[in-house]
């Protein structure tokens, strides 16, 4: 009787297997919402692993020991096989191309590049006059969720970091953001 019992829990076992196998087939893994979510985790514990490391503007791009804001993102995003542009600026003009651009922050989703102006003071009305679709892009960095980026802007800063945006000169410069994955 074990024997028999046995017997069935393998046949139901192998036949669930390839049930859900077949099931699966025609939808490559790649398409999945799970590989789009898996790419953006490897991409940002990819990050993680640099905080700290020193922000360099115009840092060599064939090393680790410096990174500028689109050097790190660029980085970051070849760990999954994303090549994006050099700069901040063409990064936004790649996202233009490639994705759909979101200009509010409650839109963003984990993983999105966040694209931001220059830095006009710590307070909202700095950039309260400002037309945003006319400013110069001149920061990048990645959505983590939660109100919080991760990036790196100057030598003062730390490097390699994460920041909060709400209620910061961050929210106030962001221009828009957009996923590259």
């Amino acid at each position: 009787m074990k024997n028999l019992s046995l017997k069935k829990l393998l046949v139901t076992c192998v036949l669930s297997t390839t049930l859900l196998s077949t099931a699966l087939a025609p939808f490559p893994i790649e398409g999945h919402a799970y590989a789009a979510s898996s790419s953006v985790e490897k991409m940002i514990a990819t990050g993680m692993k640099y905080l700290g490391t020193p922000y360099e503007f115009g840092s060599n791009r064939s090393t680790t020991k410096t990174f500028d804001c689109s050097d790190f993102t660029k980085h970051i995003f070849n760990a999954v096989g994303v090549t994006l542009p050099p700069t901040a600026a063409t990064q936004a003009a790649y996202i233009k191309q490639h994705a759909a651009v979101k200009t509010s922050l409650s839109s963003l989703k984990r993983g999105d590049l966040m694209f931001f102006m220059s830095y006009h003071g710590s307070e909202a009305t700095g950039y309260a006059k400002l037309a945003k679709t006319k400013q110069e892009i001149t920061h990048v960095g990645v959505y983590l969720g939660n109100g919080k980026m991760l990036n790196t802007y100057s030598k003062e800063s730390g490097g390699v970091r994460v920041d909060s945006i709400d209620n910061k000169h961050w929210e106030y410069r962001f221009v828009f953001g957009g996923s590259a994955l």
